[in-house]
């Protein structure tokens, strides 16, 4: 893997400097902030060098996947990740003395998250509008590949089968260090060895040893906890349903419902 900061613009032009897309460092880029990492892609790279090279007029595009999560959970899991997991980049210690609510109303909340970051309106000062919730979700629609938390498995699946994740890379990257026969019989001792750990390991990677998987209360429903995380999540608990049924759709759309899937 390569190891550049995408939380910044400066971070994002240094990996453009350094044809983290341009090159191909990389199969999958992992961006916080989708606006700011769109700018890696497109012409939005018409406008930076890389190693000092004009790059004008070339066009790269990336596809947008994500899994959602309810947002309520998301928020409630990212409390006590913050306030409790000390190995964490996100571990803050002045979190210990606040409740869910205390943080949840303070100025470091950033209220309906995935909807700003969508729309590109961060500052919980500036008010979401309908229009906004309109413009995150004609965004989901058109650029997005949709995976649910709850549905990891199969999330998972559909992304592996989208991306060719599944493909025998190695087989390739074998061949031309040691030769297509070294190459097929490394291959057919994976699939009579390891198809069955294989299948084993994903399942605890996705269910059992899920990364990040943290243990901690669940939120009440009609407590008022839950009352408040949700009116601060109103527009992302919107986004979520409208995610869960772009999920539903493009098992169809994006050709999943194939019977080799």
């Amino acid at each position: 893997f390569v190891n550049f900061d995408l939380d910044s613009v400066e971070g994002v032009q240094r990996a453009v400097q350094g044809g983290l897309v341009s090159k191909e460092l990389a199969d999958v880029v992992l961006v916080p902030d989708v606006r700011l990492g769109s700018l890696l892609f497109g012409n939005g790279q018409d406008h930076i060098h890389a190693d000092n090279e004009e790059i004008s007029g070339t066009e790269y595009k990336g596809v947008m996947f994500v899994l959602f999560r309810d947002p309520l959970d998301r928020t409630l899991s990212f409390f006590y990740h913050k306030q409790q997991d000390n190995e964490s980049v996100h571990y803050d210690p002045s979190m210990e003395i606040y409740s869910l609510v205390d943080w949840v109303n303070s100025p470091s909340y950033i209220t309906n998250f995935m909807t700003r970051t969508l729309v590109g309106k961060m500052d919980n000062q500036i008010p979401l509008t309908a229009v906004d919730l309109d413009v995150a979700k004609e965004i989901l629609r058109r650029k997005c590949v949709v995976g649910l938390l709850d549905e990891k498995a199969e999330s998972m699946k559909r992304f592996a089968r989208l991306f060719g994740w599944d493909a025998d890379v190695n087989h390739d990257s074998l061949s031309l260090l040691q030769g297509e026969a070294a190459a097929s019989r490394a291959k057919a001792e994976r699939w009579k060895s390891q198809i069955v750990n294989d299948e084993e390991c994903e399942d605890k990677l996705l269910h059992i040893n899920w990364l990040n998987k943290h243990r901690h209360p669940a939120l009440r429903e009609g407590s008022v906890e839950y009352k408040v995380v949700k009116s601060k999540n109103s527009f992302d608990l919107e986004l979520y349903y409208y995610a869960k049924q772009l999920f539903e759709e493009q098992y169809t759309q994006l050709g999943f419902d194939e019977d080799d899937i």
